[in-house]
């Protein structure tokens, strides 16, 4: 994961979203995302975090994604810096790597994840759950994703350092001088390995490396959502793989697609209901329609303008450079629509978000459009150049579209929800940029507002009965107990 992927990331996460009702939590959302977009440059931390791998399944018990490499810990020491040193020259001598990642759920080990590395080919990443394989392909010219049985495959150009990626996978965690522990050293497919340990409240991190200062073998176990989870990396070195499973398999009717320019066509500005240009993005409103017990329905965007990416340039697909989010609108006596973010997908400059209305009283009950606030606010290379031209950094306007034309488009809340997960589900494989929201409860009783990937760590089941719930949740907070059925 790259620096700005990682930002967005962490940014989404340190916000805090709590989409569970509390009777003071309305009036302070605004306030926690004004407070977090002006802490979020001036934010440092002691380390960057590393995992092996992107993303990986989830089970339903657990209902978190259960990833093998979390960086979890912020331990810097002047102590010993020649295991990882030992381990990154051992690496660069070999030719290949092979990476099987397994996860412990239902008392057995699946292998969910794998990665092939050819210093000459590239790299190879397939995920595997429930009869489903998503590939990336990356030959140090172009990078393919794609999922088995999907018409479309996505090519773009090369934009990550393979040999780092790889040298991340299977050495990182000896960067943080992890604790030599000699009762755990054992034998790994007759090569005995010496163990090491980094742990911490949270979890704990095991490391097998053997005479040649391999890393043979990478188990975690930490705590999601009061559940533990249990991840195992074994590697091998220079064997052999077969040059042509660094090329993508194309059958007659797959169609080679560029990602951003599906996902703009998609959702095409030509035919937007609103538009505004702001800061160097374009907010349009695509979808808004009704729904049963006067909930609404919107699909917003926020887009880098054509002039922007003439003078800024863009990075790789995953740069991050701000977003929009939708907030309740307050005046001295009244709210309007409150907003529930149901997804989120990002792609090299793009952003959709979808999102249901929740009326605030009776009154915006029976109005039809929208009432709500944007706020818009710029990252990284955007940031900087609307302070090089003195402009603001971020900007909120008021979203009041009041017309009589929607009334006649009313779906069910079962049918947004389908149409939001099946959406995700079509596309993540090949941008892995597609967020859904459920909340989770914690082992303390708390209940947060967590991201999810679609079909690999939220079935479509799941992410009905979490919108459903917070629905009606927020209805009954707010005085309008008859919510949807």
């Amino acid at each position: 994961m790259n620096n700005d992927e990682r930002q967005f990331e962490n940014f989404v996460r340190n916000i805090k979203f709590d989409d569970t009702p509390d009777p003071s939590h309305r009036d302070k959302l605004e306030q926690n995302l004004l407070a977090a977009l002006a802490k979020r440059t001036r934010r440092k931390k002691p380390m960057e975090t590393w995992r092996i791998i992107m993303k990986s399944r989830m089970t339903k018990a657990v209902a978190a994604a259960a990833l093998i490499i979390i960086g979890l810990f912020f331990l810097f020491s002047d102590g010993q810096k020649t295991l990882y040193a030992n381990a990154v020259e051992a690496f660069e001598q070999a030719r290949t790597l092979h990476i099987v990642i397994k996860e412990h759920r239902d008392d057995k080990w699946f292998k969910d994840h794998e990665i092939w590395y050819d210093r000459e080919a590239g790299i190879v990443e397939e995920e595997r759950y429930e009869g489903r394989t998503h590939m990336r392909i990356d030959n140090g010219r172009y990078e393919w994703r794609y999922a088995s049985g999907k018409e479309f495959i996505v090519q773009l150009k090369s934009y990550r350092d393979n040999d780092a990626f790889a040298r991340q996978c299977c050495a990182e965690w000896l960067r943080y001088d992890p604790n030599r522990v000699a009762s755990g050293d054992m034998v790994i497919d007759g090569v005995p390995c010496e163990m090491y340990v980094l742990s911490d409240s949270g979890g704990k991190v095991s490391i097998w490396v053997d005479g040649k200062n391999y890393v043979r073998q990478i188990e975690q176990s930490r705590e999601l959502c009061g559940q533990r989870v249990e991840s195992r990396a074994s590697v091998e070195y220079d064997i052999v793989i077969d040059k042509n499973r660094f090329s993508p398999k194309l059958g007659q009717d797959v169609k080679v697609i560029n990602a951003r320019e599906w996902i703009e066509e998609l959702y095409t500005l030509d035919t937007a209901i609103f538009t505004r240009k702001c800061l160097g993005f374009v907010f349009a409103v695509h979808e808004l329609k009704t729904c049963e017990k006067g909930l609404k329905y919107i699909v917003c965007s926020t887009r880098i303008s054509d002039q922007t990416r003439r003078e800024i340039g863009t990075g790789h697909p995953w740069t991050y450079y701000g977003q929009s989010d939708l907030f309740d609108r307050y005046n001295e006596t009244s709210s309007y629509d409150h907003p529930i973010l149901l997804g989120r997908l990002k792609h090299d400059g793009v952003i959709i978000t979808w999102y249901l209305l929740l009326p605030s009283n009776d009154r915006v009950r029976r109005s039809h459009g929208c009432d709500v606030d944007v706020i818009v606010n710029t990252a990284n290379q955007l940031e900087e150049k609307c302070k090089a031209e003195g402009l603001p950094t971020n900007e909120k306007f008021r979203l009041n579209i009041a017309t009589q034309e929607f009334q006649e488009h009313q779906v069910s809340l079962r049918e947004i929800i389908r149409q939001v997960y099946l959406l995700g589900e079509k596309l993540d494989p090949i941008v892995h940029s597609f967020l859904l929201t459920q909340v989770i409860t914690k082992a303390d009783g708390k209940k947060i507002q967590a991201w999810r990937r679609p079909a690999i760590q939220l079935s479509e089941e799941e992410y009905n009965e979490s919108v459903e719930q917070r629905v009606k949740e927020w209805l009954k907070l707010m005085g309008l107990n008859k919510h949807p059925e």
